[in-house]
């Protein structure tokens, strides 16, 4: 059993491993990354003049992807449960006129701080900062132009719901 766990962990850091080391090739200076660790299905889409950069101690747990025209930075220390999904850029469709495919995107950036914890399926829109030491709960909608303070827990409740975070005894 002890003898099992080892080598599925192995194989996991393996393949993190090996899945950073191609999206590096492919995207060259506009992938960034410290010590990252991926599980399955992770994904990455750089477009334009998109950018990501990730810093140390990072992971992205199953079925994680970031989606960059701009840019999207993520900080130290973060953790991001299954599915999560993070766009920097958003489809124009103020025209009438013309078909939305037809119309070109928006683009802005993402920010997310040092030591967050992201959880399940949550999406993050494009002109968003989250602060340090977030943590947002599973199945959020984070909008464009949101802004969340430091030390902040949100939860999703209809609406969002902001509480300052707090040492707890």
């Amino acid at each position: 059993m002890f003898l099992t766990r080892v080598y599925v962990y192995i194989k996991e850091k393996i393949v993190s491993k090996i899945i950073v080391l191609y999206f590096k090739m492919v995207y060259f200076t506009r992938f960034k990354c410290g010590r990252l660790f991926v599980r399955r299905r992770f994904k990455i889409k750089i477009e334009l003049q998109g950018q990501i950069k990730i810093g140390e101690h990072v992971f992205f747990n199953n079925d994680c992807s970031l989606n960059s025209m701009g840019k999207i930075v993520i900080g130290n220390d973060c953790l991001f449960g299954e599915g999560v999904k993070i766009y920097d850029h958003n489809h124009r469709f103020s025209s009438m006129e013309k078909n939305i495919n037809e119309q070109g995107y928006s683009i802005g950036s993402v920010e997310i701080g040092n030591n967050c914890w992201i959880g399940s399926n949550v999406t993050i829109l494009k002109d968003v900062r989250i602060g340090n030491g977030c943590i947002i709960g599973a199945n959020c909608l984070i909008k464009t132009g949101t802004m969340i303070p430091e030390n902040s827990i949100v939860q999703q409740n209809g609406d969002l719901i902001i509480t300052r975070r707090e040492n707890r005894k």
